[in-house]
């Protein structure tokens, strides 16, 4: 089944952006994967120090996919521009620890930066700040003070501007 989302590739040193139904990655077995992309297939191999192989170098081309890790990174500190087609659409705003929601600051149609509070999410005893991470209007809350969430809840969607 085709990946659902957009992901980035490194190929050569250059990130390229491959958007929805151009590629399909089935895992075979741990750290061997079938990739297929343009009517072409490929095994590769995950190697130990983090790179990707075919067993054959891929003729000399080293491939680096961009891990989930990587992109939070990448998007929260803007370290590298996103293509215009990317940044239009809804971001959702997912817990990224199990807690309570002690405060919403925000209601749906307000305007908000990268750096405004949405809420604050209780978490061991202390109290964190979910920024929007994003410009754009807050589209839906999915959540109520007082709730119980789990981590990768979703928060909030924000429609991108």
């Amino acid at each position: 089944m085709p990946t659902a989302k957009p992901i980035r590739i490194k190929w050569n040193d250059e990130w390229r952006e491959s958007v929805l139904g151009e590629y399909e990655v089935v895992e075979l077995a741990p750290g061997h994967f079938l990739v297929s992309s343009n009517n072409e297939k490929f095994e590769v191999f995950a190697l130990p120090d983090g790179r990707l192989s075919d067993g054959l170098s891929l003729d000399g081309v080293e491939i680096n996919i961009e891990t989930e890790r990587e992109r939070i990174v990448r998007e929260r500190f803007n370290v590298t521009q996103l293509s215009g087609s990317l940044q239009s659409g809804t971001r959702v705003v997912k817990a990224p620890m199990p807690g309570l929601v002690r405060a919403v600051k925000v209601k749906a149609g307000d305007l908000v930066e990268s750096n405004t509070t949405l809420l604050v999410l209780e978490a061991m005893k202390m109290e964190n700040n979910i920024l929007a991470g994003v410009k754009g209007h807050v589209d839906k809350i999915l959540i109520e003070e007082g709730s119980s969430v789990e981590k990768n809840t979703k928060l909030m969607e924000i429609e991108l501007t």
